[in-house]
């Protein structure tokens, strides 16, 4: 399992397939559903907190609208709705580059999610760069009751593969079903990681996360590296989002 860092610096080297990502189309954007007691509050009455921003961010990707795309993509999520889910992710392989044997091609295009184990290891794992099995895996775990809220987001690196357009973002959630194990994210069920987005289209394009068994932090702890806490925030009322 390749640290964070390391993945992200993988982006820049898969320059030559920036122009894929023209024309993918979708604004990421659907109809909320109704408030209903025990679901999800809809994105557009979740409060975003910005703790920081930067004006020389890429139109459209500016923290609280990163922030709202994410919250509407893990509704989407959580709710099963897979016409949104499509819309908002964007997973294609595409070619491989001229100048990169098969041997070290990576995809450029991803989805990910990871348990890891006392011992460090992976013991379960998911990855695909298809879109139609992206979609499948989120109908399975729609099913298993899988549900999945955004805590921090902060916007990272600009022009990946070498596009002014992407930007990458790192982030922690909190993730449960009832078929994870009841050690997994310890008791406020973390979730970490990173993706990446075009801002054109407001499409992620990837997405890597992980989940570990030693985790024992509160919300809180688990996010506080992660921008800075406005006073008197309380994890899971509002998302922190910044640069």
């Amino acid at each position: 399992m390749r640290e964070l860092p390391e993945k992200i610096a993988s982006f820049l080297v898969l320059g030559v397939l920036a122009v894929l990502l023209v024309g993918c189309g979708g604004d990421g954007s659907g109809p909320d559903g109704a408030v209903v007691a025990g679901e999800p509050v809809p994105a557009h009455t979740r409060e975003v907190i910005v703790t920081s921003d930067d004006d020389a961010l890429p139109e459209g990707c500016r923290p609280r609208r990163v922030a709202d795309l994410l919250i509407r993509f893990l509704d989407a999520f959580n709710q099963g709705r897979q016409e949104e889910l499509s819309n908002a992710f964007f997973v294609s392989e595409g070619p491989s580059p001229p100048d990169f044997s098969s041997v070290d091609y990576r995809p450029w295009s991803w989805y990910s999610s990871s348990e890891i184990g006392d011992d460090g290891r992976v013991r379960r794992h998911f990855t695909t760069s298809d879109q139609g099995e992206l979609l499948r895996y989120f109908a399975r775990r729609h099913r298993q009751g899988e549900s999945m809220h955004l805590l921090k987001v902060s916007l990272t690196q600009t022009g990946l593969l070498d596009n002014e357009s992407n930007v990458g973002f790192i982030f922690v959630v909190t993730r449960d079903a009832p078929d994870l194990p009841v050690d997994l994210g310890g008791p406020a069920r973390i979730a970490y990681g990173e993706g990446s987005l075009n801002c054109d289209n407001l499409r992620i394009f990837t997405w890597t996360m992980d989940m570990k068994t030693q985790e024992n932090r509160t919300e809180r702890e688990a996010a506080g590296w992660l921008c800075t806490d406005p006073p008197g925030w309380r994890p899971g009322e509002a998302v922190v989002a910044c640069r």
